[in-house]
């Protein structure tokens, strides 16, 4: 069936190709993704052009979405190469619980040396992405440990982790805010563990059967209490948070949660997080806050959040094999869709609004990553309903 240029149902969406251009032009030659083009003041202050590796390994999976295999692996071989680089931080922790050094969340792109001493590295929830997405390219058939030194990597985050105790030690979390212990991390390290212990938990996503545990054997012991603490902490982000934007990760990428917490997940954040031009991260978020730190009511609104949104829903459509319910979440994740286009300032995804205007950061390489997926991922969804259910499916979303 032919579309038109603009409709989100194009194979070839004219939507991809612009924020696909956005993510590209913060690329560079080794690899890596800037955050944002923004480079601060000169003391530094509100720096974002370097590298953050949670936005790196969002970036692969925004070109393995689109199919760009090469560029995928390139993006993940320099996050393993920054890893390997400072591997120190992970041995000494090996050795002796870290109180204040961690593996760094931010690195100089040229140089790829650490940035910033005083912050909140310890983001437990980068070491369970890493291990989740080395896990699943592996079991894709990536050949992406090739030698010695990166599997002793894996190893050492492994046995980082269960020294560490990460299930009941704070960390900073996707925010790099705390410390406190986040379910949005406790779910990451989880999801990352999980997929290395095979026992079937990810089964469903993968054609052929290939044993991580052949590769580096996962103990049940790094396990211990995690799932209990995770449960139990639930359906809350922290002490603190009832409800944070982080938590969708719970559903997309990782998808480490029952059904029904998934729907208290997305129903507390559409109802209490989603405002008209983005998703704010928490209540009372102080970050860009437009009446002052900690004021409930004006929050920066992420578009970010919005893409995510959208993710997730298409997600949802695409586990369900009720055709209905699937209709009803995938017309969701269009009409985020449809919102991003109004939040876009020359075709670049803004970092957030605040008080209604669109801060320095921008474009923002993970909100483009998750922009680009949402797209991807709305055309992806579509395709398996109709095989599903032998349909076919109208520009607005209806079975012909």
């Amino acid at each position: 069936m032919k579309y038109a240029e603009d409709s989100l149902l194009n194979p070839r969406s004219m939507r991809i190709e612009k924020s696909f251009e956005m993510l590209e032009s913060l690329k560079r030659v080794n690899g890596g993704y800037l955050a944002a083009p923004n480079p601060g003041k000169p003391d530094g202050t509100g720096r974002y052009d370097v590298f953050w590796l949670r936005d790196i390994m969002y970036a692969t999976y925004a070109n393995e979405y689109l199919g760009n295999m090469d560029e995928m692996i390139e993006s993940y071989e320099l996050v393993m190469t920054i890893m390997l680089k400072h591997k120190i931080h992970i041995s000494e922790a090996i050795r002796k619980m870290p109180e204040h050094r961690a593996l760094h969340a931010r690195y100089h792109p040229n140089t790829l040396e650490e940035l910033s001493p005083d912050w909140g590295h310890h983001q437990l929830d980068v070491l369970g992405l890493f291990l989740y997405k080395t896990g699943d390219l592996i079991k894709k058939g990536h050949s992406v440990l090739k030698t010695s030194e990166q599997i002793e990597l894996i190893r050492d985050v492994m046995q980082y982790l269960f020294t560490y105790r990460w299930e009941t030690h704070a960390d900073y979390g996707v925010w790099e805010e705390g410390p406190e212990l986040h379910s949005s991390s406790l779910g990451s390290v989880l999801a990352g563990l999980t997929m290395w212990f095979d026992d079937g938990h990810y089964d469903y996503k993968y054609s052929h059967e290939i044993k991580l545990h052949k590769i580096i054997p996962v103990s049940e012991r790094y396990f211990d209490t995690g799932p209990e603490v995770l449960k139990k902490l639930l359906p809350k982000e922290s002490k603190t948070r009832d409800v944070d934007m982080a938590q969708l990760s719970l559903i997309w990428p990782y998808r480490i949660v029952d059904d029904n917490m998934v729907n208290t997940i997305l129903n507390n954040v559409e109802s209490k997080l989603l405002k008209e031009k983005g998703v704010i991260r928490y209540d009372g978020d102080w970050y860009f806050n437009s009446k002052g730190n900690g004021s409930v009511g004006s929050e920066a609104q992420w578009p970010l959040g919005i893409a995510w949104l959208s993710i997730v829903h298409a997600k949802i459509a695409c586990w369900s094999d009720d055709l209905n319910k699937s209709l009803e979440h995938i017309k969701k994740s269009k009409e985020y869709l449809l919102r991003m286009d109004e939040l876009c300032i020359e075709n670049a995804i803004p970092e957030l609004y605040s008080a209604g205007q669109p801060n320095e950061n921008r474009p923002l390489a993970w909100a483009h990553s998750f922009h680009i997926i949402g797209l991807q991922n709305f055309i992806n969804t579509l395709e398996i309903i109709r095989q599903r259910h032998n349909v076919e499916i109208t520009e607005d979303i209806k079975v012909a």
